[in-house]
């Protein structure tokens, strides 16, 4: 009984079988991504994957052992599901995933306090790279007045503690410290609001990172029962309906402001820099306006590995295809 076990899971008609399964599984997995529907569950989308994927990896371990394969390329192709399974396995279990929300000027110190989200926080400590940079300047550059970026780079130094390094985080990548892969997935305007108190004196500034990008967009913060809300116009000239914006770059910007006070409105107009609203005995104002960068910190040992696996089954295919064998394969 063991035997015939073996001998069925080792199988051609095994084999072809699957194949079919995670074809029709992967091609139902695409109608329900055109029609925008999800499964209740996530488990209703890995169970079935596991069961597909598992009788398929013991299928490939029994053939490498149990067919005599004349075609180097054959050992080659079924080896690197192996491979590939490892890493992936790795990448579960040890990749880090982290993302941090960085103004011009910003210092990404690599601390837990530093992100605005972790895939792994219980295991923080032990996963997280020791990364920490400066981000000196975000230079954006645009497709003519069009919402298309022909550049988007974040200039950094690093480490933090002594910025002899520089570098470039882009879109697409292209920058790496400590086995740590530093890319951008975010941008935006942060105004810098200036908030004094008319009776005492006293002044406090702070930067809120704010989601009016692209210019025209609207966001709002709060500030005690007041809610203000806000677009920015980066490069504004004004028209009969309004103002607009003449381009993307951030340009002599100026701000249009809603006040709201216990859901009533009691304000709205438009702020240039440095102008003043005043709300009770505090005077708001915006003095400037910067870039920030949403980025992503990576670092995944599974990915090499995975990597190195289908470089192997592609190499495996090469083999196989320019490289024939008279012979056909035997059963051990």
């Amino acid at each position: 009984m063991f035997k015939g076990i073996i001998r069925f899971l080792g199988s051609r008609q095994l084999t072809i079988g699957l194949l079919i399964a995670g074809a029709i599984y992967f091609f139902y997995l695409t109608i329900l991504w055109f029609l925008n529907m999800r499964p209740p569950a996530h488990f209703m989308v890995w169970f079935p994957l596991l069961v597909i994927i598992i009788p398929f990896l013991a299928n490939v371990l029994i053939s490498l052992f149990t067919r005599h394969y004349v075609y180097t390329g054959n050992i080659l192709f079924h080896a690197a599901f192996f491979v590939v399974a490892i890493g992936i396995i790795i990448s579960l279990f040890y990749r880090f995933e982290g993302t941090a929300v960085l103004t011009e000027g910003g210092v990404f110190w690599g601390e837990r306090a530093n992100y605005v989200a972790v895939n792994k926080k219980e295991d923080f400590d032990r996963l997280a790279p020791k990364v920490s940079f400066k981000l000196d300047k975000i230079v954006p550059e645009y497709w003519g007045e069009r919402l298309h970026f022909t550049r988007l780079d974040g200039e950094v130094r690093y480490p933090a503690e002594t910025l002899e390094n520089k570098g470039m985080v882009r879109l697409n990548g292209g920058l790496k410290i400590n086995g740590a892969r530093i890319r951008h997935e975010g941008f935006g305007f942060a105004p810098e609001i200036l908030v004094e108190d008319l009776k005492g004196g006293a002044i406090r500034r702070q930067t809120a990172i704010m989601r009016l990008f692209p210019p025209g967009s609207e966001d709002y913060l709060e500030f005690g029962s007041y809610k203000i809300y806000m677009q920015i116009f980066s490069d504004p000239v004004e028209g009969k309906d309004g103002f607009r914006n003449r381009s993307m770059n951030l340009s002599e910007p100026i701000f249009k402001i809603k006040v709201q006070w216990m859901g009533q409105q009691i304000h709205e107009g438009i702020l240039k820099l440095g102008d003043t609203i005043r709300l009770g005995t505090v005077g708001i104002s915006f003095p400037k306006v910067k870039y920030w960068l949403q980025i992503e910190i990576v670092r995944d040992p599974g990915e090499l590995i995975v990597i190195i696996g289908f470089i192997t089954l592609i190499a495996g295919l090469f083999f196989r295809l320019f490289f024939p064998n008279p012979r056909r394969e035997k059963r051990a």
